[in-house]
């Protein structure tokens, strides 16, 4: 079933006059919009350079995705002291039940603020 014809089933349900039903409608389209909503934790970045232990460090997913990711790579090397060669090499993500999966995952740059939402963690290095 199409995600269209799930949102139509849902509206004619939420404006039906059998209040049961509209009532149950109601709570799916809230438990929906809730769980649409961006995470509320922290974007966690961590550093694994040549000499050094990793290094992780959080910061705030609101500002860091409404950035560009080069902007986002400068404020990480700013703020953690890291080399100028330092590069974003993948990334981890968060799964649809909110656990986070191990794989790491090469980002597309132009896609970072439609992805930094689902962002577990940014793994940089050298």
């Amino acid at each position: 079933m199409s995600r269209g014809a799930q949102q139509r089933i849902l509206s004619q349900l939420a404006s039906s006059p059998n209040e049961l039903s509209s009532g149950i409608a109601q709570c799916i389209e809230a438990l929906r919009l809730i769980s649409a909503l961006p995470r509320a934790y922290p974007l966690m970045v961590e550093y694994t350079g040549s000499l050094r232990s990793p290094v992780v460090k959080a910061f705030g997913r609101t500002l860091l995705s409404r950035l560009p990711l080069r902007a986002v790579v400068s404020m990480i090397k700013a703020s953690m002291n890291l080399p100028e060669s330092v590069r974003v090499a993948s990334a981890t993500f968060y799964r649809e039940d909110g656990s986070i999966d191990s794989t790491r995952v090469l980002l597309d740059e132009d896609s970072w603020k439609e992805l930094a939402s689902y962002v577990h963690t940014l793994h940089v290095e050298d």
